[in-house]
């Protein structure tokens, strides 16, 4: 695979993330139980695309803040819907 077909590649793959970056955030806005599905989404495509070698991504944060955010969320999300009743936080009676 040649560096160009490489870049395309990571590109479409950004381009996948920041649709489901787009759409994770106006889920973190409403509170819908969709968050969980939609930021580890967004996490897998910007790995991926960051793994091709893009550079350039549109979303509202820069790599790896955005990442690292949807990564959190997702972590978060799992916690909060599966993880309470095994891990609950600290301090909780």
């Amino acid at each position: 695979m040649s560096e160009w077909d490489r870049q395309q590649q990571g590109r479409r793959y950004e381009g996948y993330a920041f649709t489901f970056c787009k759409a994770a955030f106006l889920v973190l806005i409403f509170r819908q139980y969709s968050l969980l599905a939609l930021s580890g989404l967004a996490t897998l495509f910007y790995l991926l695309a960051a793994g091709k070698g893009v550079k350039e991504w549109r979303c509202w944060a820069k790599p790896p803040y955005v990442t690292l955010f949807w990564a959190a969320v997702f972590l978060f999300e799992a916690w909060r819907l599966w993880g309470q009743r095994y891990l609950p936080m600290p301090g909780a009676g």
